[in-house]
């Protein structure tokens, strides 16, 4: 099942652009093969980082949050370190998988829930990509088409669910579906990543045999937050729909593009995955002899991650040089 799993899941990284045989991942130069992640086959039940179990079907195969984390960075898809695990499906599964986060900034006041501003959100959605837009030649841009599904939260299970659509310069539809599930001091964010075409039937595949089968852990639940002892965050459920923890930097540095946990997670799996393939099969063509200009140029996307990958590390430094600016001013103290 874990060849499998690992085909299909390079053909979805793929974006089903690139129909590539195992046999050719297989034989691409690498020091990681399949047989050295540790993959979980269900049904059985399996752990979250003890924050969530799972409740693992048949024809899905997990990783946990080390081997998730590995097997990004053997095929460069950017871990940013809050994964904590991640499934894959098979056979009739093949064509999406899930990635899970976690993410600790304090317990998380739901008290906007009733105040969820679709129409705004997606205004503000729009201004942070044009903003983008704007320092990235024409064939890099992503516009917002709307929203697939709009944010809605499930007090019972406090669950902050929402889908914006995107399209490419090339006007290739993306798909970006998360699902937050408030924990006692953060939340645990649920990635769907599919194509548009499927995005109707995997999505319900992926509440079916997923979402109804995630339990947060005990005292790790929402409802047993104690304001005496546990951290609060200054975020509401506005600000995780907006992109979390960058809307806290972007209160000391100024406008941020306001997607880190949105739309640019999936680039980032989509557009590591396939450049990995890229440099392994270009490396190939130069070992076999083929003239230089058969090379293969970074794609539109990848060029457009890279662009946001320099533009976060800058933002991060611009915040900590500001810092510390703060800290040695006079003034201030």
């Amino acid at each position: 099942m874990m060849k499998k799993c690992v085909a299909s899941l390079i053909a979805i990284l793929l974006v089903f652009t690139l129909q590539a045989p195992f046999s050719i991942i297989a034989s691409a130069e690498s020091d990681s093969t399949i047989e050295d992640y540790q993959w979980l086959d269900g049904p059985r039940d399996v752990v979250l980082d003890n924050k969530a179990s799972l409740k693992l079907v048949e024809g899905l195969t997990f990783l946990d949050a080390a081997n998730t984390q590995r097997f990004m960075e053997d095929t460069e898809s950017f871990p940013n370190g809050t994964e904590i695990g991640s499934i894959y499906g098979a056979g009739e599964n093949s064509n999406w998988y899930v990635i899970f986060e976690y993410n600790d900034p304090g317990h998380i006041d739901d008290s906007d829930k009733d105040n969820l501003d679709a129409e705004e959100l997606l205004d503000s959605y729009k201004r942070g990509t044009e903003e983008q837009n704007e320092r990235t030649t024409p064939d890099n841009q992503l516009f917002i088409t709307g929203w697939d599904i709009e944010p809605t939260y499930d007090s019972s299970k406090h669950h902050l669910l929402y889908s914006i659509g995107l399209k490419d310069a090339q006007q290739e539809a993306l798909v970006n579906y998360n699902v937050n599930v408030l924990t006692r001091e953060g939340y645990i964010g649920v990635i769907l990543v599919t194509d548009s075409a499927n995005f109707e039937e995997n999505r319900r595949l992926f509440e079916d045999s997923v979402l109804s089968n995630l339990t947060v852990t005990a005292g790790n639940k929402y409802e047993e937050f104690d304001a005496s002892i546990d951290k609060k965050s200054e975020l509401g459920l506005t600000s995780l729909i907006l992109g979390g923890a960058g809307v806290a930097v972007a209160k000391k540095v100024g406008l941020l593009l306001l997607l880190k946990k949105g739309w640019f997670v999936i680039v980032a799996l989509v557009v590591g995955a396939f450049g990995w393939l890229r440099n392994k099969l270009t490396r190939r063509k130069k070992n076999d002899g083929e003239h230089p200009t058969d090379e293969i140029s970074p794609s539109p996307a990848e060029q457009a991650y890279q662009q946001h990958a320099a533009g976060q590390e800058s933002i991060e430094h611009t915040h900590s040089s500001t810092a510390d600016h703060s800290e040695n001013d006079p003034n201030k103290r």
